[in-house]
């Protein structure tokens, strides 16, 4: 069985877990941005008032930012 051959520490398991790992954070990098802020962002609201996009902006760098020193320590 797979449980007989496989190494959690072995360089081709850490590989594919990396890789892994990084195309499931570009999706959800790519939901979040596309997906769910583009229609935010491209409404009549924001596109109207120039202090409400700016704030909306240095918001979504702020999270972004955060959520990259989290990721630090996961």
């Amino acid at each position: 069985m797979i449980y007989n051959v496989y190494r959690e520490n072995s360089p081709t398991a850490l590989v594919v877990v990396g890789i892994l790992n990084a195309v499931s954070a570009g999706l959800l990098n790519y939901m979040a941005l596309v997906d769910l802020l583009a229609s935010d962002f491209m409404g009549e609201k924001l596109q109207n008032d120039m202090k409400l996009q700016t704030i909306s902006y240095v918001a979504v760098i702020l999270g972004a930012g955060g959520m990259s020193v989290m990721a630090i320590w996961a």
